[in-house]
């Protein structure tokens, strides 16, 4: 018979009665009815199994299977005729009556009071080799397809090792079969197992493929494909109209540009998750950030900062820089007890900008050490600078405390905050902006000016937050700096701080006046431990850089018993409150650090479509279907299970679906 219209399933074995001797319990021996010849004549239904046009035929050589009324399998009946109507000749016991035939002979099943059970294997080759035709008995068999089929075509250049078909009802297993009506009863309660059905291939698929399943009312299927690298496409397919017995449903053709990716599998209910557990790392903050500290020298100068009363200069400069009087009241810094809103402190630093010799003289508070040693304000002469050995006692009257001139540092922060008033109290077109500047670097005396900047060649340079374009505030406004890297893996030693009420040196106007205060280092830094299979759920408030060795995914779509992934390419930012997916390796700790820009100046990608929902506190379980990275998953794949728990923990994921 040709096998092309037909799709090979498997169908559960029986052994096939035959005339013996065999023992009863009392030692007598009986013997089995003896067989006798038969012969019936067999027809093919016109049935929906035909594929282009081509009516299924029988051919010589076919075998049939038939069995008897008490479920007696007899021995296999043979047609040496060839079309769509053949005469099969055997035998079977004497005095038997036929029931029903099965095709092929190979396909053998169990029968029992009129009814057979029949095996849809859940794997199966993709090909049309041969189908299980019944038929019931009569004056002539007439046989019908008995499974239904799907087909589609898989372009080669996808590389699909395996397509799975998931439908609401049974589609693969045991089912069973009216031995008259040939009316199928599918499991009403089928297992997850049961509603799939697979094609699989070593080499791949490449053309049509089909695939039989148990014959049912439902409607819809998913398909699943998996390449050849083990990534996964899922495709949701609307039948129209259920899918009978004896019928193929042509899907068409699957798009060449199938998107595949990565899925996690939607799985049993779990009482406990794979949360994120965090250790934060110290976070060093600036000595004296909220200047409440005046004693090095009264209240006209703060604690750990200097200005013009502990600069360096040399040459012609210095005599007539001393000679404009930087004594107490001329400095150019002071206490103020103008604080910021908010503010748990008394004071905050006041700098401002005078004239000396017809040059405006900017307000300038530094970490470091000022040098001054050029004529011209902007020569490379004039810059502020870490000094890592250096210090000075300012007022022996006040303290014999030295104060610094440099700030030991060794945190990465992701920003600066400082809140300021900026007052300008003239126009000056051309310089018209302040400059706030936090430099960390090295073991190194860093300089940075107008005209002189790391003179060791620039790989001292670490990272860096500043504006050189600030603008007059008003009243207090609260900046945030972000720190943007160079490499993030060097060593920080110091941090150089620069405030000036204007980033031109000489410009501005006189008493342009900067009121600091409540300096504060950021870090955003959470670190997860990932689970015995390699797998954790993040939500952070904060655009995080992916650490090496993690993979980061947010959920697309949920379908077919999966969650579909998309990964956030390497690289690139997590923006903030976006809930992920994040695999490496086992029980392992990774740290997501806080940036609002990269390395290369790109901001966080918007992910559009996100399934996956967050909380940066604990919360009680929602109302409805919530779904958590399970902690029962003992495969490499990551679970979500429907959460039975009450408490979804802090900074965790999530689906609702």
């Amino acid at each position: 018979m040709k096998r092309i219209v037909f799709v090979a399933v498997c169908i559960a074995a029986i052994s096939a009665a035959s005339c013996q001797k065999i023992d009863t319990q009392d030692g007598a021996l009986q013997y089995e009815p003896s067989m006798v010849p038969a012969s019936v004549k067999a027809s093919i239904a016109d049935t929906r199994v035909t594929l282009d046009g081509v009516s299924p035929k029988w051919e010589a050589g076919d075998r049939i299977a038939l069995f008897t009324t008490d479920g007696t399998l007899c021995p296999a009946f043979t047609t040496q005729d060839s079309g769509s109507s053949a005469t099969f000749s055997g035998t079977k016991p004497d005095g038997s009556t036929l029931a029903f035939a099965v095709y092929p002979y190979s396909a053998a099943v169990s029968a029992s009071s009129g009814s057979f059970t029949v095996t849809v294997p859940a794997e199966q080759d993709g090909t049309i080799a041969s189908a299980v035709m019944v038929a019931p008995a009569g004056d002539e068999l007439m046989f019908s397809n008995l499974l239904s089929v799907i087909k589609f075509n898989v372009p080669s250049s996808l590389g699909v090792r395996r397509v799975e078909i998931i439908s609401d009802g049974a589609v693969s297993g045991n089912f069973t079969v009216n031995g008259s009506t040939l009316a199928v009863t599918a499991p009403s309660s089928p297992t997850d197992a049961a509603r799939k059905v697979a094609a699989v291939s070593t080499s791949g698929f490449s053309g049509d493929v089909l695939v039989s399943m148990i014959p049912s009312t439902s409607k819809r299927l998913q398909m699943v494909l998996t390449n050849a690298s083990g990534k996964v496409a899922l495709v949701s397919k609307d039948l129209g109209s259920a899918m009978s017995g004896g019928r193929i449903k042509n899907l068409g053709s699957v798009p060449s540009g199938l998107s595949f990716g990565d899925v996690a599998l939607i799985g049993s209910s779990t009482s406990s998750q794979v949360s994120s557990s965090s250790s934060q790392p110290s976070k060093p903050q600036i000595k004296n950030g909220g200047f409440e500290t005046w004693t090095i020298d009264g209240e006209n100068l703060p604690n750990n900062w200097n200005s013009f009363q502990t600069f360096q200069t040399g040459g012609i400069l210095a005599s007539l820089l001393k000679s404009q009087g930087y004594d107490s009241n001329n400095r150019q810094v002071k206490r103020s007890t103008d604080i910021r809103p908010g503010s748990s402190g008394s004071y905050s630093c006041r700098i401002w900008s005078r004239s000396v010799y017809g040059v405006v003289a900017q307000g300038n508070l530094t970490t470091g050490r000022v040098y001054a040693s050029n004529l011209s304000a902007a020569g490379e002469g004039n810059y502020n600078y870490t000094d890592q050995d250096g210090s000075t006692v300012v007022n022996k009257n006040v303290s014999t405390t030295p104060n610094p001139f440099h700030m030991d540092f060794t945190g990465k922060p992701d920003s600066m905050v400082v809140w300021m008033k900026f007052t300008q109290k003239g126009t000056d077109t051309n310089h018209p902006y302040g400059k706030v500047e936090a430099i960390l670097h090295n073991k190194v005396d860093y300089k940075s000016g107008y005209n002189a900047k790391d003179c060791t060649g620039g790989t001292h340079h670490i990272g860096e937050a500043s504006t050189k374009d600030l603008t007059a505030t008003g009243s207090w406004k609260r900046l945030s700096l972000p720190f943007v890297y160079d490499d993030r893996s060097s060593a920080v030693s110091f941090v150089l701080i620069n405030f000036a009420t204007n980033s031109y040196p000489g410009g501005g106007a006189v008493n342009d006046e900067m009121i600091i205060d409540d300096i504060e280092m950021v870090y955003n830094l959470f670190n997860i431990r990932t689970s015995s299979t390699g797998w954790a759920t993040l939500y952070l408030d904060y655009d995080a850089l992916i650490p090496s060795g993690a993979t980061v995914y947010y959920v697309k779509n949920v379908a077919c018993g999966y969650a579909g992934l998309v990964e956030i390419p390497a690289g690139q930012l997590i923006p903030a409150r976006t809930a992920v997916l994040v695999k490496g390796n086992a029980n392992t700790v990774y740290s997501f650090n806080g940036r609002e820009t990269d390395i290369e100046g790109k901001s966080a990608a918007a992910v559009s479509g996100n399934l996956l929902k967050g909380t940066l506190t604990s919360m009680s379980r929602p109302g409805g279907i919530c779904r958590v990275l399970s902690a029962e998953s003992s495969t490499s794949m990551a679970a979500f299970g429907d959460f039975t728990g009450s408490t979804i923990a802090a900074h965790s994921a999530y689906l609702t679906q």
